[in-house]
């Protein structure tokens, strides 16, 4: 039986990332629905015969764009966020405005995945929803944790992260709509003071700034 050599298949990863990089490039310009495999194909420089060798369609190589950026979103959640050591108010802060810098990393892509191709396929349509379903799920996971090793009044933790996903997915959206040029993250003080006030958690409004302003010195420190 052949055996692919780890060299072979490094070479096949790193050609694999990059027409998905290419691909992201092509969709942020022109739109999920006017990109064609033959845009990508062009911009990439490679022949349609090695697209098809790593993607069946244009359709499985944007679920897979979606899953890498999704994977993005929780390393960087995951590089904030230190439930041990972190009040809660620090936490949910960090985690609020390091979600929103992504967003504002990848804007255009975000707006074509959050808004333009919903109804791409049904396939990715559910992939989309079980996201958002897990990111619930997470968060009602954290707020348990915090339970455990602070004092807070969380009555409910579905409730309070069905709270938390609707008032951000809800600010995403109109800033992706809208065409003012301005920074995503700027909104990020009013979203963490509404959600700390909606979940009745104690904070100081000089110590919430004060957090905004390290996690994205550290965030730009990583790019």
């Amino acid at each position: 039986m052949y055996k692919t050599s780890k060299e072979t298949q490094e070479r096949k990863d790193v050609k694999r990332q990059f027409i998905l990089d290419t691909a992201a490039k092509v969709f942020s310009q022109k739109g999920y629905h006017y990109t064609s495999v033959k845009d990508i194909v062009e911009e990439a420089n490679i022949s349609i015969g090695s697209f098809y060798f790593y993607f069946k369609s244009k359709e499985e190589l944007f679920e897979e764009l979606f899953v890498n950026i999704t994977i993005k979103f929780q390393e960087v959640t995951e590089k904030v966020l230190d439930v041990e050591r972190f009040s809660l108010s620090k936490n949910f802060t960090r985690v609020i405005i390091g979600n929103l810098w992504m967003y504002e990393q990848h804007k255009e892509l975000a707006k074509i995945i959050l808004i333009e191709a919903g109804g791409v396929n049904p396939a990715f349509q559910k992939m989309r929803m079980q996201s958002i379903k897990e990111s619930c799920n997470a968060l009602e996971n954290w707020f348990k944790r915090f339970k455990t090793n602070h004092t807070v009044n969380i009555p409910d933790e579905k409730a309070a992260a069905l709270i938390y996903e609707g008032s951000f997915y809800y600010l995403i959206i109109n800033w992706l709509e809208s065409d003012q040029t301005v920074k995503l993250t700027d909104s990020g003080y009013a979203l963490c003071i509404y959600n700390l006030q909606a979940l009745k958690i104690s904070f100081e409004d000089s110590d919430i700034r004060q957090y905004i302003t390290e996690v994205l010195e550290e965030l730009t420190q990583c790019e």
